[in-house]
């Protein structure tokens, strides 16, 4: 691996002309199976990433993320590139004298014209294909010594969602679970936008402003009139608490706006953190959270509880724990499981058993 970064360093540093250039590669893969009552799922997946930096000399190091691929139980099929499809539209078509058919036996030159009515022809053929990664160099980063400015096409200022009852981190883990009859829904946070992050005395402050927060749309024209969302976050240190706070407010028509809080503290040999956060996207709702995390030997442990009220539904309450064993260098095996009651359907699966192992490259 040291080996190949070493030659694909060279090789990009004598294409820019410098040997400044620093480029890094990243891979992994994973094999995980989910158990849902009397269902159990395999899932395989694996990504393989390039990052890019530059020191431009003048105290400034712009940086951006390359190609990247990607295949997990959140991508159907093939994740690296997906189904290509040729579609073909067909017009049913009239004309008359179209062509002229010469007639064998009639006097030399002579000519018979002939029509057609209600053919079908193929006026358009279009191939569809997936992109490798539709994010793949639609960001870019410049820092100095002051801060970090990034614009992106598709960029997450998702500041508020900080929640910490979560602790599993396989898509596979609840993919299978009821939802819950009471879910949190925040303010509009993906989209083509800048956000700036630095230091104010000891607290690290970010801001984010998205020009468009429809998806990750590339090419925007910005004299448009597009939804725009604001999001604020802030973590600065209390005493014996790393505390962090977020605001978000999308400018939809009806201006959503969620806040949320987190807190994190040592307690005893691990670390409980505990996490607030409301949004008044869709309907209104409140989220509690805490969670432990620990070591138990060489093991990670980590528990974690969601309760979730939306009004006019159930509350929905959620447990969920992971433990991870390394096997290894860059290898581990590990168990998640998740347990919801509150569910949306009395009839759907509460609760999952994951087993995985994962590998670095």
């Amino acid at each position: 691996m040291k080996k190949l970064i070493a030659i694909v360093s060279v090789l990009a540093a004598g294409f820019v002309g410098t040997a400044k250039a620093d480029i890094t590669m990243s891979a992994g893969s994973s094999l995980e199976v989910n158990s849902v009552g009397s269902s159990t799922h395999l899932s395989i997946g694996g990504s393989l990433g390039f990052a890019f930096s530059q020191d431009l000399g003048n105290g400034v190091t712009v940086s951006m993320s390359g190609l990247s691929f990607g295949n997990d139980v959140s991508v159907r099929g093939d994740g690296i590139i997906s189904a290509q499809s040729l579609t073909q539209a067909t017009t049913r078509v009239s004309a008359a004298n179209v062509e002229d058919v010469v007639i064998t036996g009639l006097a030399s030159g002579a000519k018979n014209s002939v029509a057609f009515t209600n053919v079908n022809a193929l006026t358009t053929s279009t191939l569809t294909a997936g992109a490798v990664d539709a994010d793949a160099f639609e960001a870019i980063s410049f820092t100095t010594a002051s801060g970090t400015l990034t614009y992106a096409a598709d960029l997450d200022v998702d500041y508020a969602g900080l929640g910490v009852g979560d602790v599993t981190t396989s898509d596979l883990a609840d993919a299978n679970v009821d939802g819950g009859s009471s879910t949190l829904t925040t303010s509009a946070h993906d989209g083509n936008g800048f956000s700036y992050s630095t230091s104010v005395g000891g607290t690290a402050v970010t801001v984010g402003y998205l020009l468009d927060n429809s998806g990750g749309n590339d090419m925007i024209d910005t004299s448009g009139t597009f939804n725009s969302t604001l999001a604020v976050k802030a973590a600065l240190p209390l005493g014996p608490l790393s505390t962090t706070i977020g605001y978000t407010q999308d400018d939809n028509s009806d201006k959503n706006t969620t806040m949320g809080a987190s807190a994190s503290m040592a307690a005893g040999a691990g670390t409980l953190s505990i996490g607030y956060v409301t949004s008044d996207a869709t309907t209104d709702t409140t989220q509690m959270s805490a969670a432990y995390s620990t070591t138990m030997g060489s093991a990670a442990v980590a528990v974690g509880y969601t309760s979730t009220d939306t009004d006019g539904s159930a509350n929905t309450n959620t447990i969920t724990g992971r433990i991870s064993q390394s096997v290894g260098t860059g290898a581990s095996v590990f168990a998640e499981f998740v347990n919801r009651t509150g569910k949306a359907s009395a009839s759907a699966e509460g609760s999952s058993l994951l087993l995985g192992s994962s590998f670095a490259f």
